[in-house]
């Protein structure tokens, strides 16, 4: 574990995407084969096996706690070096500098100790676990065993850089890496197939989430050069989800490769019907008469681990599905997009609502793509996907095989209202902005963004809010409202956490009006009719 951290920390301080995968190859290649799906496994922020249930249930109270106990700070400017630093790993390697043995852990060793973890039934137990290593080893060892129990590392470094880093250093070709992984859904026992040569042994599975392939966006119509070499879909405004299902096994999994089964039982009831095996790449949404109704309904189910027996009728719902990526126990990634429409239509056969085919339709000019866009909207979807024909499925990717257009729902001009740290590179500035609109001579809040400005204007921003500060509230950093930014977002949804009673989604800043002062925002009158015109 110590080399892997020093590793780590030489790829978090690398710019080069290359030069990261070249750092973890090398590191790979020098291991042997029992400690190589070790490292595989952490470096990708997972303690144990993704085909392994065991997860682990330890939260920053208790990592907090320990530290205080093992290095004598006591547990309030624990609390605040976390929030200062950013990151709870390196906080807590910091504050154990000089209070631990020193003493050297090996990879072998981190995992036993994740499985002690693990297996300690009661939480006094895991504390003393916790305090037991963070007394023992090296600081830096410790700030990414911390970092693989929280589930990520933070180095900028993606899991498929991993998976080039495993193809390099085992001499295997990365297309074949990734179809092993994908098949198997566990990236840590490829990387010793490769190594032995045994990629093909690797058997396709069910029953794990596979990366999506994504949409580019695009902004304009113009960047369509010959529209008829292209499929077209609706975007619709749902969630993502793929549809896993054998012998009458039903499991349901979001983009974010979170298991939603049971939030959504007519689809796992429908599915069940279906003949063989599949996996199916589509879209949720709330369905009622024939179209898509507002994404609002459908985050009812989102928070409901059990879903009430009315609710499927108040909230009726569909699976779009779009394209199938598993049939029988064969993978169709390298299969054109005409040859897995044509096999996702057969297994489809035998299903009805609420399990549908998405549409398709096609264009043979920039006007009747624009027509077809305009036809989306009036649908209530979002805007339009095109799927390049011949295409293969290129899963976790964004190449431009496929296009996504859509339009904002429309833009505010904001006031920022208080500010937070970021994360991994942006850890020392202020990048997180909570946002509001005018209220008479009060500002309210309507939501958050994090992406849209350069790292220019992050750090001069910055400055400027800390020097506006008004308060601090845990990590949130209270300003004075004098910062307007403007922000697109795709709807607007009732919410009790503001005050405002309404939330943007999906909202990200366009710019900086430094041309406006916080009285010429948009105020709170004006989030009301674009959420009032959404529902018509």
């Amino acid at each position: 574990m110590d080399t892997l951290a020093a590793v780590a920390e030489k790829v978090a301080a690398s710019p080069s995407r290359s030069r990261k995968i070249v750092l973890v190859s090398d590191y790979l290649a020098e291991l042997s084969d029992d400690d190589l799906p070790r490292a595989v496994r952490f470096l990708s922020g997972y303690p144990f096996s993704l085909a392994d249930p065991r997860r682990l249930s330890i939260g920053y109270v208790m990592l907090q706690d320990a530290v205080a106990a093992v290095s004598g700070w006591d547990r309030e400017t624990v609390r605040l070096c976390a929030q200062q630093v950013g990151d709870l790993g390196e906080t807590i390697s910091l504050l154990l500098v000089g209070h631990t043995e020193n003493l050297p852990l090996t990879l072998r060793e981190t995992e036993s100790i994740y499985v002690k973890l693990h297996g300690a039934r009661r939480t006094l137990e895991r504390a003393d676990l916790l305090k037991i290593c963070f007394s023992r080893y090296r600081p830096l060892a410790l700030k990414y065993l911390v970092k693989v129990i929280m589930g990520e590392l933070r180095v900028g470094l993606q899991q498929k850089m991993v998976e080039e880093a495993v193809a390099r250093a085992t001499g295997a070709s990365h297309k074949a890496v990734r179809e092993a992984s994908n098949r198997s859904g566990d990236l840590a026992p490829v990387a010793l197939a490769a190594r032995q040569g045994q990629l093909h042994a690797i058997q396709a599975r069910l029953f794990h989430p596979m990366d999506f392939m994504l949409a580019k966006p695009i902004a304009a119509l113009a960047e369509i050069e010959d529209p008829a070499a292209w499929s077209i879909e609706d975007k619709y405004d749902g969630i993502r989800a793929q549809a896993h299902l054998s012998d009458s096994r039903v499991v349901l999994y979001t983009r974010g490769l979170a298991e939603v089964t049971a939030a959504f039982p007519e689809l796992e009831g429908a599915l069940t019907a279906a003949r063989g095996s599949a996996l199916l790449d589509g879209e949720i949404v709330a369905w009622k008469e024939g179209r898509a109704l507002h994404f609002n309904l459908l985050q009812q189910r989102l928070a409901r681990k059990v879903v009430p027996l009315f609710l499927p009728l108040e909230v009726p719902i569909a699976f779009l599905a779009y394209d199938i990526l598993y049939r029988n126990g064969q993978l169709l990634f390298d299969r054109p997009i005409e040859e897995r429409r044509t096999i996702l239509e057969s297994a489809l056969e035998t299903l009805g609502h609420p399990v549908l085919l998405s549409p398709q339709y096609t264009a043979s000019s920039l006007d009747e793509l624009e027509r077809l866009f305009q036809a989306a909207r009036q649908r209530g979807n979002e805007g339009l996907v095109l799927k390049r024909r011949g295409s293969l499925y290129e899963s976790g990717r964004r190449s431009g095989a496929w296009l996504k257009w859509k339009r904002p729902y429309a833009t505010l001009d904001v006031v920022i209202t208080a500010a937070e740290q970021g994360h991994g590179r942006r850890a020392s500035v202020l990048s997180d902005y909570t946002f509001a609109v005018r209220s008479g001579d009060q500002f309210l809040n309507v939501g958050k963004a994090y992406s849209g400005l350069t790292d220019q204007e992050i750090r001069e921003l910055t400055g400027l809010l800390r020097a506006s500060a008004v308060g601090r509230y845990g990590p949130v950093l209270a300003v004075r409202p004098e910062v307007v930014l403007e922000v697109a977002f795709d709807g607007v949804q009732p919410s009790a956490r503001h005050k405002s009673g309404f939330a943007l989604r999906f909202p990200r800043i366009l710019r900086w009006r430094r041309d406006k002062t916080p009285e010429q925002c948009d105020d709170l009158e004006r989030v009301r009719q674009l959420f009032q015109r959404q529902q018509q």
